[in-house]
């Protein structure tokens, strides 16, 4: 007897890495290797000629080559590898678009994402607290095993999710959306990520009125105008708010006084254009940002920022460009457009919203963080890519998706 790889092992390993990003980075690493392991038992692999029917397909392959190729002009191989497997985790996007997708594997997916950050809610809790031994990560209260910035990136996610399905009661009724919410929205405000504060406030009523209709779009309009209100009514925030905006105020580039949050952020963005136009074509190489930096700034350039590590340009394309010039830019940007066409043609579809949410944040929030080749974005964008977003008449049946 032949045995099988049953489904829902299959898509539970599809999941695992969003389940674990905010309990351990190491535990989401195992998990996508136990997908390649069972994806590989599990025969769908001999479904690759489904991969080309995906319009990010080619371009989100050329643009993996030839950050493999950037390799041969880097002198920092270490970086150039992590820069490489960043990217090279697209390949798990290649694996969900050959892959038999059904309605009940999205809502385990979208429940296990949810999972994960409630469950690292109440670690994060209790370590505060005192009740459990561990130190939060980075020692910021209330972020419990996750970093803060992807923390608040993840939060904002599943807030923009939850405004779908309030509506929609399509994976939880709507009470339970109003508590996962109001938990999730709770652990945003006193944690410090302005990233996924700041990318809430200028995403979410988009979606508010994208979802709702009518009327409702005014009354849920006020109730976030409130909750906005609420939140720079609170000291703490208002004044992490504001520091923001002085740093952005007061930086110049001819000080060397540029240790600011935003400070460092402008720094690396204007010496990776810099890099870009020094090398419009090719790149520096792939992972070769951080070592010519240190360059530019021996060379007075641009300020030194002593034991601070820039090995990106704190913006995904400056990053892209920099790193692998004109090619790899392009390549990057004809993935996204292909991956956003696709998402946009059946936005109202749970999958589509859910990888609309994120791909949004990816966007907006690779402005001023490099989310490409961070390792936690780098597999979700991956693997939200690979989700049934397509037409699905065009493809397969639409009872694969229904059922």
């Amino acid at each position: 007897m032949k045995w099988r790889v049953p489904d829902g092992l299959l898509f539970t390993a599809y999941a695992l890495p969003l389940f674990s990003f905010p309990l351990s980075t190491a535990g989401a690493g195992i998990s996508a290797g136990l997908l390649l392991v069972i994806y590989v038992v599990s025969g769908h692999w001999r479904k690759w000629r489904q991969i080309f029917a995906r319009p990010w397909a080619i371009p989100l392959a050329l643009l993996i080559a030839w950050t493999l190729l950037g390799l041969l002009w880097t002198t920092d191989m270490f970086f150039g590898l992590k820069v490489a497997e960043a990217t090279s985790y697209g390949i798990l996007a290649f694996i969900g678009a050959t892959l038999p997708w059904k309605a009940r594997w999205i809502k385990l997916l979208i429940r296990l994402f949810l999972s994960g950050l409630l469950i690292n809610e109440f670690l994060a809790v209790m370590m505060t607290w005192g009740v459990f031994p561990w130190n939060n990560t980075g020692g910021i209260a209330y972020t419990g095993f996750c970093g803060h910035i992807f923390l608040s990136l993840a939060i904002a996610h599943a807030l923009l999710w939850l405004t779908w399905d309030f509506r929609q009661q399509w994976n939880f009724p709507r009470w339970v959306n109003v508590l996962i919410g109001l938990m999730l929205f709770a652990q945003l405000l006193v944690i410090h990520g302005r990233s996924g504060q700041l990318l809430l406030v200028l995403l979410l009523p988009i979606a508010i009125w994208m979802v709702y209709p009518g009327r409702w779009r005014y009354w849920v309009s006020m109730v976030f105008t409130g909750a906005v209100a609420g939140l720079f009514a609170l000291p703490s925030i208002r004044a992490h708010f504001m520091l923001g905006v002085h740093e952005l105020l007061r930086f110049n580039l001819s000080h060397a006084a540029i240790y600011s949050s935003w400070g460092i952020r402008l720094l690396a963005m204007i010496g990776g254009v810099m890099m870009f136009f020094a090398h419009p074509f090719f790149g520096v190489g792939t992972g070769d940002f951080y070592p010519v930096i240190l360059k530019m700034q021996a060379a007075h350039q641009i300020p030194a920022t002593p034991g601070f590590i820039m090995n990106s340009a704190a913006n995904s394309y400056i990053s892209e460009a920099a790193s692998l010039g004109i090619v790899g830019l392009g390549l990057f940007l004809w993935f996204l457009w292909s991956l956003g066409r696709e998402i946009w043609g059946s936005r109202n579809l749970p999958q589509n919203w859910f990888a609309l949410t994120y791909f949004s944040i990816y966007l907006v929030g690779g402005l001023f963080d490099g989310l490409s080749w961070g390792y936690a974005d780098a597999i979700t964008i991956a693997l939200l890519a690979g989700l049934p977003l397509y037409q699905r008449s065009v493809i397969e049946p639409a009872e694969t998706i229904d059922s």
